[in-house]
């Protein structure tokens, strides 16, 4: 036996779309059997999203590059470079150094076996992120190839204290009026015939450091060498001390958990959201249904009653008619509305009660202004009501054309832009001809 669910607050809105969408059946369980259901999908997207982050916080956390506290681990040649952040501790300082582990290079057998070189760019890109060689203040970007042309550079610099070969720059000591530094880069495709050296002059500006940043520089510096220096090598090892400061490394890891939480969690509300909405749309489509049934509803109890049955005789007959009629086909709540009238009138309620309970559930105007008149006119005879269900024929009549008028433009509006798609789709095809025609002439 399901238990309740405890504290669980009512929504009359909802239970009367419930109650509405189904009449034959008890308001309280269908709507704590909905809630049930609402509950369960948020709940099941919020685990879901729990679990996701849970997994990229345990995986962040368990991959690392970094090897017995100072080693990282090159990737070998072909699997690319990659890229982390090391945080460096000494004393009470705290660094974090961007930096690339290139993927293990190939020894000279390797080289000469493979004929292969790394690529280069132009030299004009080599100011990297200054503006122009003149003032230089940022590290130069000395890359090593530039798609679609089959050169290699390679990068020398005469003065190795201020420019180094992978462009980072030491501006420790550099005076007021800067210093000229000439780079040389070597442009060829292997064969010394091929190979031709052009010479760029920099002038690398001033820079007053503090002690915390003249620590991190010269250390970044010293991460560097070790990994040009042993480029062939399998592993880097991270310096321990610079200038009798310890140092200790760690991986600053990147972890998302927390937005894949969120977003599980904002899901789960717009989940919820969205069966409220296909609730409303449910009621708003049995509304429509009931309209565009009304005009044949009150043509046949108009013919019942001429042909000599009462209001309850019709009702009784009519529900027997659609109930055979719509075995087969999709729910009609008229037919569950006119069932449960059959109900009432078999267990005693009175006649005239019966028909308005019957216009009150219906919702629409429409029916209740009907119901209303055969519960007043129900005494008077057939005469009386046969007239008026008559007028009332023939206004359901031209409410019915109208309801098609009305559904009809509305389906002109849904194909408006698709329509306008097409036009624009043979405007293209129509004029992008000629304009390529005319830009040849």
């Amino acid at each position: 036996m399901k238990k309740k669910i405890p504290a669980l607050k009512s929504n009359k809105a909802l239970e009367n779309v419930l109650e509405r969408l189904h009449p034959n059946e008890n308001t309280g369980k269908l709507y704590e059997k909905y809630q049930r259901k609402k509950i369960r999908l948020m709940a099941g997207l919020i685990v879901i999203g729990l679990v996701s982050a849970l997994g990229i916080h345990l995986s962040s956390q368990m991959e690392t590059r970094l090897a017995e506290g100072a080693q990282l681990i090159r990737n070998e040649w072909g699997a690319g470079d990659y890229k982390l952040t090391l945080l460096a501790e000494a004393q009470d300082w705290s660094w974090e150094i961007p930096f690339t582990v290139e993927e293990r290079a190939f020894t000279k057998e390797e080289i000469e076996a493979l004929k292969s070189q790394l690529c280069a760019q132009l030299p004009e890109l080599i100011k990297g992120k200054n503006v122009d060689l003149y003032h230089v203040e940022e590290d130069l970007n000395l890359v090593t190839k530039v798609q679609g042309y089959p050169f290699t550079l390679t990068w020398n610099s005469l003065n190795k204290d201020r420019v180094r070969t992978d462009g980072s720059i030491n501006r420790e000591g550099v005076t007021q009026e800067g210093e000229w530094v000439t780079l040389q880069v070597t442009v060829g495709i292997g064969t010394p015939k091929e190979k031709e050296i052009f010479e760029y002059r920099v002038c690398i500006l001033s820079e007053v450091l503090n002690d915390e940043e003249a620590f991190f520089r010269m250390l970044s510096e010293r991460l560097s060498e070790e990994n040009a220096q042993k480029a062939e090598e399998s592993q880097i090892l991270l310096p321990e001390e610079i200038n009798g400061t310890t140092v200790f490394w760690k991986e600053k890891r990147e972890n998302n958990s927390i937005f894949v939480f969120l977003l599980f969690l904002i899901s789960s509300v717009f989940a919820g959201k969205g069966m409220d909405h296909d609730l409303k749309k449910s009621l708003q489509k049995r509304n429509k249904q009931l309209a565009e049934e009304y005009a044949d509803f009150v043509n046949k109890l108009r013919l019942y009653l001429s042909a000599g049955l009462t209001v309850r005789n019709a009702f009784i007959r009519m529900t027997t008619e659609y109930g055979e009629m719509l075995k087969k086909e999709r729910k009609n709540y008229l037919y569950e509305e006119m069932k449960i009238n059959c109900f009432q009138l078999e267990n005693g309620m009175a006649e005239e009660q019966v028909y308005l309970d019957f216009g009150l559930r219906c919702g629409e105007m429409k029916y209740r202004r009907l119901c209303y008149l055969l519960g007043v006119h129900l005494k008077q005879g057939n005469d009386q009501i046969l007239m008026l269900l008559t007028q009332e024929a023939d206004s359901a009549r031209e409410d019915r054309k109208n309801l098609a008028r009305k559904t009809g433009e509305e389906a002109s509006t849904k194909l408006l832009f698709p329509m306008m798609l097409m036009l624009i789709v043979i405007m293209l095809l129509i004029l992008l001809p000629a304009y390529l025609d005319f830009s040849a002439i």
